[in-house]
């Protein structure tokens, strides 16, 4: 790196981290955020010299962190099956749909793609232009990621009532 870079690096890091931290862990878990952001980061380091704009360097990073979970899940088999008790546990416990806990039940019952879709656009609050970008597909096909994702808790959450009233 050419003197100077580093520290302008971390700067940058030091901004985008809250944002990217918990993009980290929507897709990844509690259980696999820190490894997910350890080896993005890495990967951003090192490509640093590529980035031209470093206003953008939060989608730049967004879009490591997305490669690397991808191949996160191709190397680890990562996807994590949680059953709908767990969340109705959560939830019938009286943890607030807001927790971090009950959250973390409800994203890893999505699939993948649906799960980034949510997190950056629904979490993060991207426009779906920008989630889109990260995402590297259109935002017709985030669009109906997100739709997908909709639909799909929303059945659990139909089962979850019927279950209740059984």
């Amino acid at each position: 790196m050419r003197p100077g870079e580093l520290s302008r690096f971390e700067a940058l890091l030091e901004e985008a981290l809250p944002v990217v931290s918990r993009v980290a862990r929507g897709l990844a878990g509690r259980a696999h955020a820190e490894d997910l952001l350890a080896e993005s980061v890495a990967s951003a380091l090192v490509g640093f010299r590529s980035l031209r704009d470093e206003s953008r360097f939060t989608p730049w990073l967004l879009t490591i962190i997305r490669n690397c979970y991808r191949m996160m899940l191709r190397r680890r088999k990562l996807r994590q099956i949680v059953p709908l008790e767990a969340i109705t546990n959560h939830t019938q416990g009286g943890t607030n749909p807001g927790d971090e806990a009950w959250l973390d039940g409800v994203l890893a019952m999505l699939r993948p793609v649906e799960r980034e879709a949510v997190v950056l656009h629904y979490l993060e609050g991207f426009t779906v232009a920008e989630a889109a970008r990260i995402a590297r597909t259109s935002p017709g096909a985030l669009n109906m990621r997100l739709a997908r994702a909709r639909m799909r808790l929303s059945e659990l959450l139909v089962r979850r009532t019927n279950d209740a009233k059984e």
